[in-house]
């Protein structure tokens, strides 16, 4: 019995070293950062919903009609309330903001005169979803 107990015990052993290594992968959370005086803001639309505060939101949106044609337009609010906002009629901006899931990270500037200058859209898996 001793023998046969050894032996299971080391099968077990063996089988579990055998066994694949599962990993939860990685997770971060992107709260919204505004910066006046570079004209830029960033941060995870879902770390934004999931935030603690009420304050912090970060968004685009785009808007099109037969008169103005195509327009984008980006929101952010930090966690200090400060509110900042660009707007854009650049075909590739809006191709961009119209690229941008629910979850996504997105970073955006802007010129002295409020127009967007740059967006950028990060979608992975580290980005963490928006909870209801």
């Amino acid at each position: 019995m001793k023998r046969f107990s050894k032996s299971f015990g080391m099968s077990v052993a063996l089988v579990l070293l055998a066994a694949p290594v599962v990993y939860a992968g990685a997770r971060s959370t992107f709260n919204v950062v505004v910066s006046t005086v570079n004209r830029t803001a960033e941060g995870s639309m879902g770390s934004a919903r999931n935030s603690t505060d009420a304050t912090q939101r970060i968004y685009c949106r785009t808007f099109a009609d037969n008169t103005a044609g195509e327009t984008m337009r980006c929101f952010a609010v930090d966690t200090a309330g400060t509110y900042v906002s660009c707007y854009s009629t650049a075909p590739a901006l809006i191709r961009s903001v119209q690229s941008a899931g629910d979850e996504s990270y997105i970073a955006f500037t802007w010129d002295a005169s409020g127009i967007c200058q740059s967006f950028d859209v990060l979608k992975g898996s580290h980005l963490a979803p928006k909870n209801p």
